[in-house]
């Protein structure tokens, strides 16, 4: 992790976390439950002000040689739970979606009767989604570019593609990509199904090959939307058309979501660090935790995420420390050692623990 702070202050702040909780136990009349559910407490808005704090650094520093800004689209691309599918659908293009939609062919011809037919027809066998995008003032215009478009749909041009175990770039048509991405698809769904009926996630090269082998799906996916985007715009600007897309609404995009998460887990930690509105950091703490294990959770009908830690089996330590979280709420463990306290005196007077 690297932070504008430094070691020693770190080694202050930890310092003194110690020694408050040292005595706010003695206070408490060294009591066992007092001290560990004060630790925990502690343990955990460490862990979550770090986290959180290290996710807005590279925030603010962006992408750089040696690191990305934090963002959370890489755990829903990789998870398989509900929580992951829905956020998938709400903040990320689904690439399976744009491409299938912008390669629907109108009719089944060969490459060598595409050739054939004038360049108005060509154009009209242009799939109805792009052919919208390319629609512009100069009618011949667009039509040479809905042609041109058309023209790979149906085989007779080709785009660049990199397949795995592959060297260098194939020159390939949209079948030869839907070939690939249906024999990946195939052996992802024949490893998850051999594998869905133990318990746990298997032995660490199944997981890791699994892992592999959904990462590639993912990626030529993705690749291949990109190279829908990459001749649309070849087109359009042929073609003469602006392409001005409209910004996302607030709630679609995902940098906003990650500004969320990492601000929001930020104060979260230092909340509960500080005791002051205890409880509801707490609350949002759990609830925080059990959307992200929602996302990837160790079900074992589902494959385990990369990087996935031993062999969890419905229980993972997201789910834990969400419990932890909610035990703390239970108790008064600000009133203990915290701004709760002062906030408990000015509103309501001295209240016994």
């Amino acid at each position: 992790m690297h932070l504008p702070i430094p070691l020693p202050v770190l080694y202050a702040g930890l310092g003194g976390v110690l020694l408050a909780l040292i005595v706010a136990t003695a206070q408490n009349r060294w009591q066992p439950r007092v001290f560990f559910l004060l630790a925990l407490r502690l343990a955990i808005g460490w862990h979550f002000t770090f986290e959180g704090l290290h996710k807005v650094h590279s925030q603010w520093v962006g992408e750089t040689d040696t690191s990305k800004p934090f963002t959370s689209a890489g755990y829903f691309n990789i998870g398989d739970g509900p929580g992951a599918e829905i956020a998938r659908k709400r903040y990320i293009a689904d690439p399976e979606k744009v491409y299938t939609e912008r390669l629907a062919k109108k009719r089944e011809i060969t490459a060598d009767e595409f050739r054939k037919l004038p360049v108005t027809q060509q154009a009209d066998l242009c799939p109805d989604a792009v052919a919208k995008l390319l629609t512009g003032d100069d009618a011949d215009k667009s039509a040479a570019a809905k042609a041109k478009y058309a023209a790979w749909v149906y085989g007779v041009e080709r785009r660049d593609a990199k397949f795995k175990d592959v060297t260098g770039d194939i020159p390939a048509t949209p079948d030869q990509w839907l070939e690939y991405v249906a024999l990946l698809q195939h052996e992802y769904d024949s490893r998850v199904s051999r594998t869905s009926l133990d318990l746990g996630g298997g032995y660490g090269y199944e997981v890791k090959r699994t892992a592999a082998i959904k990462a590639d799906l993912n990626k030529t996916k993705a690749d291949l939307a990109k190279v829908t985007d990459e001749l649309l715009a070849e087109l359009k600007k042929d073609a003469g058309i602006k392409d001005e897309p409209p910004a996302p609404p607030w709630h679609s995009d995902i940098k906003l979501l990650d500004k969320a998460v990492a601000y929001g887990v930020t104060a979260i930690g230092v909340g509960l660090l500080l005791g002051l509105f205890t409880r509801v950091w707490c609350l949002a703490g759990a609830g925080f935790l059990v959307m992200t294990y929602l996302s990837a959770p160790p079900w074992p009908w589902l494959p385990p995420p990369p990087p996935s830690e031993g062999n969890p089996l419905f229980i993972n330590k997201n789910l834990i420390e969400a419990v932890a979280l909610l035990v703390v709420m239970a108790h008064p463990t600000g009133r203990w050692l915290g701004l709760d306290s002062l906030v408990d005196y000015a509103l309501f007077g001295r209240k016994k623990n």
